[in-house]
């Protein structure tokens, strides 16, 4: 057999598995910032893509067990990729009208994870089922030449489309999704199908014939195929034209998404991770947080005369900014685990350079609190957030515990619903109980139980009331340690 055909399998099989995984990683990261991100979220979606890739190998090797000539196996492997870029490409117009309607009717993040495995897994299965029939012609080709090597032709392609999904899994989180977007790569992952399907149906004609077989019958299986792969590319390219949904801009470690508006007859901006709920508000006429807990913050660390400020989680750096403006001679550190989040904010949400006594830490909040051997700060604000959800493992007693070594003065801003029976907010009020014992002081919005910012302090900042004596607080509910069961069991049961 020819060098160059094997060339040709082996470039067909490496799209395919860098198509497939790109895909699954792409199904994570534009589902998170609708059905949210967590551990259970990410492994029912990881099972739905495997479930589609073991169903597509053994379809493929059913459909293989009937394919007799070369030329038949190269033109349904064609087949089979041409209708998974179509899947893909239909799947590229429904995503988004999915995932607001799962928003906004199921509740369940574990069935809302299932509907994104199925959305994305039929063009999964398709694909993955071509391996199975490129071996199978390989098999053929050789027999032909009265050479039969199956178990090595198989070892071959399985070796080389786990090639292209570990490049699939690499490349997308860490190039193509920072550098060209959501929907640029999805369209990618499409041509990338496309194109493996085009080689096989071209590799066909090449192919050792059927005497069997009419040449009409050969010339429709190949038009087909370039019909439906055409077709895909066509309605990918429109998508991408005419596209005007703000996917928000990519990062190694998140989305965000950036909205100009108005505050009370001011310019301002909005940021986000993710489009249902705003994170941060920078008004650039005052040059000061628009919301009421940024007031908050400041009024509560100007009290306390806090000179050294570290702030875990930067939002827009909204806050940060205004007490730096304030208090030029502080001195302040914000955390975030977003490298990228600096020359975000500056650019495109305070459009302005960050004060100079602000210094930028692309980190893990609570790793970097763990290897900080400096003297402790005068004041320290948890911010950091996954959606509404804070992120759970800076609100462990252990972690707490942590701040408190390191910072005289804390508070945290936490989205949660002040309401006796509600698992997610007594599972954080608790936690914050249970270290801070009489010191732990709360603050909230406004009366109703419905879900609001909620602050918590260590000590009786400006508005708050003793945490000990709110009505909707249970002091009976468990806590949240690092213990992984319970980690696990305050994962599933209060934030999901």
């Amino acid at each position: 057999m020819p060098k160059k055909v094997l060339i040709i399998c082996l470039v067909i099989a490496l799209l395919e598995g860098f198509a497939g995984l790109g895909i699954e990683i792409y199904a994570i990261r534009i589902s998170a910032t609708y059905i949210g991100s967590s551990i259970a979220i990410t492994g029912v979606i990881l099972a739905m893509v495997l479930i589609a890739i073991a169903t597509g190998y053994w379809y493929g090797g059913k459909l293989s067990a009937g394919v007799t000539t070369p030329r038949h196996a190269l033109i349904t492997a064609g087949r089979v990729l041409s209708l998974s870029a179509f899947c893909h490409a239909i799947a590229c117009i429904l995503q988004i009208p999915l995932l607001a309607a799962l928003t906004v009717f199921v509740d369940n993040a574990i069935v809302s994870a299932i509907c994104v495995g199925l959305l994305y897994g039929v063009g999964l299965t398709l694909g993955s089922t071509c391996i199975p029939l490129v071996t199978q012609f390989l098999t053929l080709q050789y027999e032909a030449h009265g050479k039969v090597d199956a178990g090595k032709n198989a070892g071959t392609m399985v070796a080389i489309t786990t090639i292209g999904s570990v490049l699939g899994s690499t490349v997308t989180p860490i190039l193509l999704l920072p550098y060209i977007g959501l929907i640029y790569s999805f369209a990618l992952f499409i041509i990338c199908l496309s194109v493996s399907a085009y080689l096989c149906t071209t590799l066909a004609a090449q192919a050792t014939e059927s005497a069997t077989l009419k040449l009409d019958d050969k010339k429709l299986s190949a038009v087909i195929n370039y019909m439906v792969t055409t077709t895909a590319v066509i309605i990918t390219s429109l998508f991408v034209v005419l596209n005007t949904l703000d996917t928000g801009i990519q990062t190694a470690a998140g989305t965000w998404f950036i909205q100009d508006s108005e505050w009370e007859g001011h310019p301002s901006t909005t940021i986000s991770d993710t489009p249902r709920h705003l994170s941060s508000c920078w008004d650039h006429v005052a040059k000061k947080s628009c919301f009421w807990y940024g007031d908050r913050v400041i009024e509560s660390a100007t009290s306390v005369s806090a000179n050294t400020l570290v702030f875990l989680g930067g939002a827009g750096m909204a806050i940060p900014a205004e007490y730096a403006t304030k208090n030029p001679s502080a001195k302040l550190v914000v955390v975030d685990i977003d490298t990228a989040l600096k020359d975000i904010s500056e650019e495109r949400f305070l459009k302005m350079p960050l004060p100079s006594n602000i210094a930028f830490v692309g980190d893990d909040g609570r790793g970097y609190l763990a290897r900080y051997k400096g003297d402790k700060f005068d004041f320290m604000l948890v911010d950091a957030f996954r959606g509404p959800y804070v992120v759970g493992h800076l609100y462990t007693t252990e972690a707490l515990a942590l701040m408190a070594s390191k910072s005289r003065y804390l508070m945290a801003n936490i989205i949660a619903t002040p309401d006796y029976n509600h698992k997610y907010t007594q599972t954080l009020l608790n936690n914050w109980l249970s270290v801070f014992g009489d010191s732990a002081y709360i603050i909230r919005s406004h009366e109703e139980r419905a879900r609001q910012n909620l602050i918590l302090c260590n000590f009786a900042c400006v508005g708050s009331v003793r945490l000990s004596d709110v009505d909707y607080l249970d002091q009976n509910s468990e806590l949240h340690t690092d213990n992984l069961p319970t980690l696990d069991k305050y994962q599933y049961r209060s934030i999901l």
